[in-house]
C-alpha cells in the first residue's frame, strides 16, 4: 500500500488534516462531469483570476507531459499555476446507468471501482503537484471526467473562461527542429473549437511548436523571453499571492489546533500507510523523518487498524450531521415552495377570472357573427344561382367556338394538302421542276435592299474590299448579308448572267446566296453572326483564341468547299480564297463566301481594280496565285495556292510575308515547334509536321507542282482521325443547322419565315400560333403579327443539298 493507496480511504478531515498546503489547495478545485450533469466538490472552491492563472493540460503520462509542465514552469515565472486534466472514465461505470434489480446489485461494485478510479486520479494529479513542488511553484487544479479528452478540455475552457493555456502539441517522439504545426489530433480540435478568447500554447518535448487563439491581449502577457525570470539558485522569496494560497486551508481548522502539533501528527500517521517504495516520496514532501520510517514499519499494520477504526467512528457522526442538515434544508426548502405554489394558484385564479370575462365577450361577438353569416349565406345563394346561369351561357359559346375551329382547321388542311400536291405533280417533272427553281429564285427591288439596309446607313456596314462593301439588313423578315458590287460602267443585264447559277451551288462549307438585285447590283446571302476567320485569328474583340483543333476542322472544311467546286462540272474556281472571306454560323462551321464575286467583274473592264490587286495595302494579296497576278488567269491551282498560306496561317498565326520561307526553314532544322502558335494550345507535333509539308506543297510557285486538293483533303482526313482532333467524317455529312426546324428538330420540307425573322416548318409554327401563343419560339418576344412567308430560297436550298446526299 503506498501513500496515494492510504490516503485515498481517509474521511475529508482526516485528509485534511494530514494533506500538506500545497497538495490541499489543488484538491479543492476538482469537479465532475458525468452524463451532461455537473457535480461540485463538498467545499466550495475560490475563484481564480483566469487573468494571472496560467492552465497546463496534463494527460495520463507524467512522462510526456512533465517536458510541457515545466516549459510552463519556466517561461511564466511569477504567474498562478494550473493544472487542468481530463479523466476518461471506464466503461464499467456505464452499468450504474441501469434501474432494474440486477443494476442495484451491483451498486456497492461500482461504488468500490469509482473510489478505485478516484484514487488513481489523486495519485495522478499528486505526482504532477510533487514536480511543481520540487520545482518551488505551488499550484491549483481543475480536472473533468468525461469519455473524450479533447471535449473535456474545451469544455473547461468554456467553463472557467481560461484565457491561457499550455498542451502539448505532439508526442515527443514526434519532435523534430523542423516540426512546426500541430500533429496531435486532440490539440487540432482543441486548436479550432476552443473560445476565440482563449491564447493557447502548443508545446512538444520543451520546445514551442504553435500559437493559437485570441491575440488582442499580447500585450499583457507574452511568452520568453520576456517572462522568464526564474528563481536563483538560493531560491527567492514567493510571491504574496502563492503564500495566501498556502495557508487559505488552514483557515477552517479549529481555533484551539496548533499547526506544529497537526504536522507532528502527520509525522507520526503517514509511516503507517506507507510501502518502501514511498519513503524518497515522502521524504521529498519533508512530511517525516528518515529515522521515523525506519522504526516504524514494523507497527505498520497495528497502527493501521486502530486508525480506520477511529476514522470510521468519525465518518458516522459526521454522516449523521450531515443527514440533519439536508433533512433541516429539505423542509426549509418544501416551505419555500409551498409558499410559492399558493402565490401562484391565486395567481392562477386571478387570470381565470379574467378568463371568464374575455369568455362571455367572446360569445356576444360570435352571436353577432352567426347573425352576419346568415345574411352572408343568402346573398351567396343568389350569386351562385347568377354564376350558374352564366357558366351556362359560357359553355354554349365555347362550344360553338369549337365546332368553328374545327371547320376552319379541317379547310387549311384540306387547302394545303392540295398545295402540297400540286407542288409535288410539278417538281415530279424535271423540266418543269427547273423551270419552278429559276422563277422561285428571289430577286428583289432597290426600294427593298434601300429599306433593309436603312437608306445603307454607315452603321450597317459590316465590310469593305476591293469588290465592294457589305451591309446587314433585315429583308423579308430575315437577316441578310447584302454585298454591293462596283459597276465600273458595265450594263446590268450582262454582269448578272452567272446569279442563277451560283445561287444553285450548295454546300454545307458555303455561304448560301439569297437572291439578287440586278437594279443595284447587290447579292443577298444568309447573314452569319460569328465573324470571319480573320477576326478570330486576331482574337478581335477579346475573343478566345482558337484551338488547335478546331483550326484543324476549319482547314478541313474549306478543304472539302474547295474539292466540291473544283469537282462540279464545269470547274467553279473561286479565285478569291483568304481568312476575311471564311464565316462562321450560330454552330461555329466554317463557310466560305464571296463565291464567283471575280468572274462577275471583268478585270479586262476594270485595269483600276487589276492594279489594286497587285498593290493591296491591306496585304491580301499574298493569299493570291503569283501567276494570277502576273496573267490574271484563274485556275483550280490558284485556290490551292491561296489554301496554302491559309493553312500555314492556322499553324504559326505569324505575318504573311516569308511565311513559307520561315516554316520551311524551320522543318528543315527540325525546329518547327518554335515556330506553333502558343495560343491555340499543345500541338501534336508529328500532326503539325504533316500540316505544314502540305501547306508547303501548295504554296509551291509553280502551280505544275501543286497537288490537287483532293489529295490534300485525303491527308488531312488521316492526320485527324490518327490524332482524334475532331470527327471530320461527322462534320462533312452533318445536317447544316438552318435547314432544321427549330421546334420539330428535323429538316424542313415548307419552311416559312415568321415575324420574329426565323424560319420554321409551317405546321410548326403554324401550330404554335393556334395554341394560343403570341411570341416568338425562339426569343419569347411577342410577335407583330402573324402572318407566315413562304421561304422558296431555303427550300430550294435543302432540296438540292438532298440530292446530293
Amino acid at each position: 500500500m503506498t501513500e496515494f493507496d492510504s490516503l485515498s480511504s481517509l474521511s475529508p478531515e482526516q485528509t485534511d488534516s494530514l494533506a500538506s498546503p500545497g497538495i490541499r489547495n489543488s484538491m479543492r478545485f476538482g469537479d465532475i462531469v458525468r452524463m451532461g450533469s455537473v457535480e461540485e466538490g463538498e467545499e466550495e472552491g475560490r475563484v481564480l483570476n483566469v487573468d494571472e492563472t496560467i492552465f497546463v493540460a496534463v494527460g495520463k503520462d507524467v512522462k510526456q507531459s512533465e517536458t510541457t509542465l515545466l516549459w510552463a514552469v519556466k517561461n511564466f515565472a511569477g504567474k498562478n499555476i494550473c493544472l487542468l486534466h481530463v479523466h476518461k472514465p471506464s466503461r464499467v461505470l456505464s452499468l450504474s446507468e441501469g434501474n432494474g434489480p440486477a443494476s442495484k446489485l451491483k451498486q456497492g461494485a461500482i461504488k468500490v471501482y469509482q473510489a478505485l478510479e478516484r484514487t488513481k486520479l489523486r495519485k495522478l494529479l499528486d505526482q504532477y503537484l510533487l514536480i511543481l513542488i520540487r520545482a518551488g511553484v505551488q499550484a491549483n487544479e481543475v480536472w473533468i471526467e468525461m469519455q473524450k479528452v479533447e471535449e473535456g478540455i474545451v469544455e473547461l475552457i468554456a467553463r472557467h473562461n481560461i484565457r491561457w493555456l499550455v498542451m502539448g502539441a505532439a508526442a515527443d517522439e514526434y519532435y523534430s527542429e523542423r516540426l512546426a504545426e500541430i500533429k496531435s489530433r486532440k490539440a487540432f480540435f482543441v486548436c479550432n473549437k476552443a473560445a476565440s478568447s482563449c491564447h493557447i500554447w502548443f508545446v512538444c518535448k520543451g520546445h514551442l511548436i504553435y500559437t493559437g487563439g485570441d491575440r488582442e491581449d499580447e500585450s499583457e502577457i507574452e511568452i520568453a523571453p520576456p517572462l522568464l525570470l526564474t528563481s536563483s539558485a538560493s531560491g527567492a522569496e514567493q510571491p504574496e499571492h502563492l503564500k495566501s494560497e498556502s495557508t487559505h486551508w488552514l483557515r477552517n481548522l479549529d481555533a484551539e489546533e496548533d499547526t506544529s502539533e497537526l504536522e507532528e501528527i502527520s509525522k507520526r500517521l503517514i509511516p503507517l500507510l506507507i510501502d518502501e517504495e514511498d519513503k524518497a516520496a515522502c521524504e521529498s514532501y519533508h512530511l517525516v523523518e528518515p529515522n521515523i520510517v525506519d522504526t516504524n514499519m514494523n507497527s505498520k499494520q497495528k497502527g493501521y487498524e486502530e486508525t480506520v477504526k477511529r476514522w470510521k467512528e468519525e465518518d458516522n457522526a459526521m454522516e449523521a450531521k450531515c443527514k440533519a442538515k439536508a433533512f433541516e434544508s429539505l423542509c426549509t426548502k418544501e416551505m419555500s415552495q409551498r409558499k410559492e405554489m399558493e402565490e401562484a394558484l391565486a395567481r392562477v385564479r386571478q387570470e381565470i377570472d379574467g378568463m371568464k370575462d374575455e369568455r362571455n365577450g367572446f360569445i356576444g361577438q360570435l352571436q353577432m357573427a352567426q347573425d352576419n353569416k346568415l345574411a352572408l349565406e343568402s346573398q351567396l345563394g343568389d350569386s351562385q344561382c347568377m354564376v350558374e346561369q352564366l357558366e351556362s351561357k359560357l359553355l354554349s359559346a365555347v362550344e360553338l367556338l369549337i365546332t368553328f375551329k374545327d371547320r376552319r382547321d379541317k379547310l387549311q388542311i384540306e387547302h394545303r394538302d392540295a398545295i402540297t400536291k400540286v407542288k409535288w405533280l410539278r417538281t415530279s417533272i424535271k423540266g418543269e421542276a427547273a423551270s419552278f427553281c429559276r422563277a422561285e429564285f428571289p430577286v428583289f427591288s432597290f426600294m427593298e435592299i434601300n429599306e433593309a439596309t436603312h437608306n445603307f446607313d454607315p452603321s450597317w456596314k459590316i465590310g469593305e474590299g476591293r469588290y465592294g462593301s457589305v451591309y446587314k439588313g433585315i429583308l423579308r423578315h430575315m437577316h441578310v448579308a447584302i454585298k454591293m458590287l462596283p459597276s465600273y460602267g458595265s450594263k446590268t443585264s450582262i454582269e448578272f448572267h452567272q446569279v442563277e447559277v451560283l445561287s444553285r451551288v450548295r454546300h454545307p462549307n458555303l455561304v448560301t446566296l439569297i437572291g439578287n438585285c440586278p437594279e443595284s447590283r447587290s447579292l443577298v446571302y444568309e447573314y452569319l453572326r460569328n465573324g470571319c476567320l480573320e477576326d478570330r485569328l486576331a482574337c478581335k474583340g477579346n475573343t478566345p483564341p482558337l484551338p488547335w483543333k478546331v483550326r484543324t476542322c476549319i482547314a478541313t472544311e474549306i478543304c472539302s468547299a474547295l474539292v466540291f467546286l473544283h469537282s462540279n462540272i464545269p470547274c467553279l474556281v473561286h479565285g478569291n480564297v483568304k481568312p476575311s472571306n471564311i464565316l462562321f454560323d450560330a454552330n461555329f462551321v466554317s463557310k466560305l463566301g464571296d463565291l464567283g464575286i471575280v468572274g462577275l467583274i471583268p478585270q479586262n473592264e476594270n485595269p483600276a481594280n487589276f492594279a489594286r490587286i497587285h498593290n493591296d495595302p491591306n496585304g491580301t494579296d499574298v493569299y493570291m496565285d503569283p501567276e494570277y497576278l502576273e496573267t490574271g488567269n484563274l485556275t483550280p491551282e490558284s485556290d490551292v495556292y491561296s489554301f496554302g498560306i491559309i493553312l500555314l496561317q492556322l499553324l504559326t498565326a505569324r505575318p504573311l510575308l516569308g511565311i513559307a520561307e520561315d516554316v520551311k526553314t524551320a522543318l528543315e532544322n527540325d525546329n518547327i515547334e518554335a515556330l506553333l502558335d502558343i495560343s491555340a494550345g499543345d500541338w501534336p507535333l508529328e500532326q503539325a509536321k504533316e500540316l505544314a509539308y502540305l501547306a508547303l506543297r501548295c504554296c509551291e510557285k509553280n502551280r505544275l507542282n501543286r497537288p490537287d486538293l483532293w489529295v490534300v483533303h485525303e491527308a488531312m482526313g488521316a492526320s485527324c482521325a490518327a490524332s482524334a482532333s475532331c470527327l471530320i467524317s461527322k462534320k462533312l455529312i452533318r445536317t447544316p443547322s438552318h435547314f432544321v426546324c427549330p421546334i420539330f428538330q428535323e429538316v424542313m420540307k415548307d419552311p416559312h419565315i415568321a415575324a420574329d425573322g426565323f424560319t420554321y416548318e409551317e405546321e410548326a409554327i403554324r401550330g404554335w400560333l393556334k395554341g394560343g401563343h403570341n411570341t416568338s419560339p425562339m426569343t419569347n418576344l411577342k410577335l407583330e403579327h402573324c402572318n407566315l412567308v413562304p421561304n422558296y430560297a431555303l427550300q430550294y436550298a435543302i432540296q438540292q443539298w438532298q440530292l446530293e446526299l
